[in-house]
């Protein structure tokens, strides 16, 4: 089957695959000739990829047209509709058509429903960083796959550092081996070796809850010192806070249905809310507004270029407070 459609936010998996479909179906001496990338913003981009799916390949091996972020995947003409549904079954055996999407595409569209029908698919899902089990089991796959050997503390640290940036990780461990020379890492290794990422401010965001401004204060010491923008710190605390809010009052409200408050709290797996429940287990409402008033003007503190230092600190430590 010449068709693929591969998405997913996970794009270090993503992006390999697409390299092991490119490794697979072209010949490398003339893949300047057969592979053919063509970018969303183009009106032509669409036409101009059907008749090139169906050209023959230039010399050895076969063709790959690629698709990325297509238009295809959303709202398309009757005309391109008809073209599609005429050239999918008809795509020669030694040309493939690649379309891949950062997120999971609409089924009721028509052109998605099509290509459902042809295509190969294959997602590629980022784990929530709250998922920790999940994150140290696939840190684990990887490392096996890159040949170093940790402990069980070890990959605690890595994934307390990295979150799910699955790039990052993978960068990392293969940092680790380099140092380790066939040696078992340790958690203290990991520490030395490791650069933290914004994976903290979810960390952040529960000391802040937790009320325990000496290690709140810690993680934004942290996140500055690995070059993460002041408002992005604070764009994620926000989120964060308005998921809890909002998690609460529907708990305080009666309502029972999963489904219904994920969809309220903009939390796209129902199966997190067990974990949001038992953290706003013991949070007052009242507090969790003055939060986000609070984040508001620390906004508006960085905007008006304050030091964004000295304005995530004092604010934070009234957010614990």
């Amino acid at each position: 089957m010449p068709t693929y459609l591969y998405f997913g936010e996970n794009e270090f998996f993503l992006t390999r695959t697409i390299k092991q479909l490119k490794t697979h179906t072209l010949d490398q001496q003339w893949a300047n000739f057969n592979y053919t990338e063509y970018p969303p913003e183009s009106k032509e981009t669409i036409p101009q990829a059907l008749f090139h799916i169906m050209t023959p390949p230039v010399g050895s091996g076969g063709r790959l047209v690629h698709l990325p972020n297509s238009t295809l995947l959303g709202v398309c003409s009757k005309e391109i509709l008809l073209q599609l549904e005429s050239i999918l079954p008809k795509i020669p055996s030694t040309n493939s058509l690649l379309i891949t999407n950062t997120h999971k595409p609409d089924a009721r569209n028509k052109s998605v429903k099509l290509l459902l029908e042809y295509a190969q698919v294959q997602e590629f899902p980022l784990i929530p960083q709250w998922q920790t089990q999940a994150l140290i089991q696939q840190a684990r796959t990887l490392a096996d796959e890159v040949g170093v050997t940790l402990t069980t503390d070890a990959y605690k640290v890595l994934i307390d550092y990295t979150g799910n940036h699955t790039r990052l990780i993978f960068t990392e461990l293969e940092k680790l081996k380099t140092y380790a020379l066939g040696k078992t890492v340790n958690g203290d290794m990991v520490k030395e070796l490791v650069s933290e990422s914004a994976a903290n401010s979810l960390q952040l965001a529960n000391a802040i809850r937790l009320g325990n401004i000496a290690q709140a204060l810690e993680f934004v010491e942290r996140l500055i010192n690995c070059n993460e923008p002041a408002l992005k710190i604070t764009a994620t605390l926000t989120t964060t806070f308005r998921t809890w809010l909002t998690v609460k009052q529907m708990i305080i409200t009666g309502c029972q249905d999963d489904n219904t408050i994920a969809q309220l709290a903009d939390v796209k797996n129902p199966k997190r809310l067990y974990y949001i429940r038992q953290k706003v287990a013991n949070c007052c409402v009242n507090r969790l507004k003055n939060s986000l008033k609070m984040l508001l003007e620390l906004e508006l503190m960085l905007k008006s270029g304050v030091d964004e230092k000295l304005a995530l600190q004092t604010q934070i430590i009234k957010l614990c407070s």
